[in-house]
């Protein structure tokens, strides 16, 4: 039982390190779309600016 114990172990120990690093992942992912969403809402909003006092 021990035997089996111990041979289980290292099979489940990397289990929540490997879920949270799936969990940094995707809130890093959130991030980068968000930031880039806004960038990219700036820059057309503002070249819209620029065609209206042309």
């Amino acid at each position: 039982v021990v035997a089996v114990l111990v041979f289980l172990v290292p099979l489940f120990v990397p289990l929540p390190l490997m879920a949270l690093g799936l969990f940094t992942s995707a809130i890093q992912a959130l991030v980068f779309a968000t930031l880039a969403g806004a960038y990219i809402h700036e820059a057309i909003e503002s070249e819209e600016e620029e065609e209206e006092h042309a």
